[in-house]
């Protein structure tokens, strides 16, 4: 539950306008990026906890539970810029380990 915990914390620390990556998230828990998504994918919080704001390392949105067109335009909304229908632009994303270094 700790690593859950945890989670929810680092998904608070992702600027709006910007995206983090599975991979980027699972470095900071220790954990594979498929164990990230499978935590992302139990967060009730939606609101408070921005889920929405984790894509795969090639940009790909990825999963959502309110489906990928839901959270594109949440993203869209908040600034974050698109390269494509599907994939996020190097510019909107940051790597927290960066950010907390």
């Amino acid at each position: 539950m700790r690593r859950l915990e945890l989670l929810k914390e680092l998904l608070l620390l992702i600027p709006l306008g910007k995206v983090t990556t599975y991979s980027s998230l699972a470095s900071l828990l220790g954990t594979h990026p498929r164990a990230v998504g499978a935590m992302l994918a139990r967060n009730e919080d939606l609101v408070v906890y921005p889920c929405h704001r984790v894509v795969m390392s090639d940009g790909r949105l990825g999963g959502y539970a309110l489906g990928k067109e839901f959270k594109r335009r949440l993203l869209e909304l908040e600034g974050v810029k698109f390269c494509g229908p599907e994939r996020v632009c190097k510019e909107s994303v940051v790597d927290l380990k960066e950010l907390l270094s």
